[in-house]
Protein backbone atom coordinates (compact mmCIF):
# COMPACT_ATOMS: atom_id res chain seq x y z
CA UNK A 1 0.00 0.00 0.00
CA UNK A 2 1.28 3.47 -0.71
CA UNK A 3 1.58 6.00 2.11
CA UNK A 4 2.09 9.64 1.18
CA UNK A 5 3.07 12.14 3.86
CA UNK A 6 2.30 15.78 3.06
CA UNK A 7 5.75 16.90 4.24
CA UNK A 8 8.56 15.95 6.59
CA UNK A 9 6.73 17.24 9.66
CA UNK A 10 3.81 14.95 8.84
CA UNK A 11 6.27 12.02 8.66
CA UNK A 12 8.30 12.96 11.76
CA UNK A 13 5.53 13.84 14.22
CA UNK A 14 4.58 10.24 15.17
CA UNK A 15 8.21 9.59 16.15
CA UNK A 16 7.91 12.31 18.80
CA UNK A 17 4.97 10.64 20.55
CA UNK A 18 7.00 7.82 22.10
CA UNK A 19 4.39 5.06 21.54
CA UNK A 20 5.74 1.94 19.83
CA UNK A 21 9.23 0.59 19.20
CA UNK A 22 10.58 3.22 16.77
CA UNK A 23 9.05 6.26 18.52
CA UNK A 24 10.11 4.84 21.90
CA UNK A 25 13.69 4.53 20.68
CA UNK A 26 13.59 7.99 19.14
CA UNK A 27 12.42 9.61 22.36
CA UNK A 28 15.01 7.69 24.41
CA UNK A 29 17.81 9.49 22.53
CA UNK A 30 19.37 12.59 23.98
CA UNK A 31 18.25 15.78 22.18
CA UNK A 32 21.42 16.08 20.09
CA UNK A 33 21.19 12.47 18.86
CA UNK A 34 17.47 12.90 18.13
CA UNK A 35 18.27 16.02 16.08
CA UNK A 36 20.91 14.10 14.08
CA UNK A 37 18.42 11.29 13.45
CA UNK A 38 15.78 13.77 12.29
CA UNK A 39 18.21 15.53 9.94
CA UNK A 40 19.48 12.26 8.48
CA UNK A 41 15.95 11.03 7.84
CA UNK A 42 14.90 14.38 6.35
CA UNK A 43 17.87 14.30 3.97
CA UNK A 44 17.43 10.66 2.90
CA UNK A 45 13.68 10.26 2.33
CA UNK A 46 12.32 10.32 -1.22
CA UNK A 47 10.47 13.48 -2.28
CA UNK A 48 7.48 13.78 -4.51
CA UNK A 49 5.60 16.75 -5.90
CA UNK A 50 5.36 19.70 -3.55
CA UNK A 51 7.63 18.09 -0.95
CA UNK A 52 5.44 15.06 -0.28
CA UNK A 53 7.10 11.88 0.95
CA UNK A 54 5.81 8.82 -0.92
CA UNK A 55 6.56 5.49 0.77
CA UNK A 56 5.38 1.91 0.44
CA UNK A 57 3.86 0.23 3.48
CA UNK A 58 3.61 -3.41 4.47
CA UNK A 59 1.02 -5.12 6.58
CA UNK A 60 1.79 -8.36 8.32
CA UNK A 61 -1.23 -10.22 9.64
CA UNK A 62 -2.32 -13.69 10.56
CA UNK A 63 -5.88 -14.88 10.90
CA UNK A 64 -6.50 -18.16 12.67
CA UNK A 65 -9.49 -20.27 13.61
CA UNK A 66 -9.55 -22.42 16.72
CA UNK A 67 -11.45 -25.68 16.23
Amino acid sequence: MPAVFKDFEDYWHPFTLGAGPAPGYCMSLDPAARQRLMERLRDSLPRGEGGTIPLKTRAWAVKAKVR
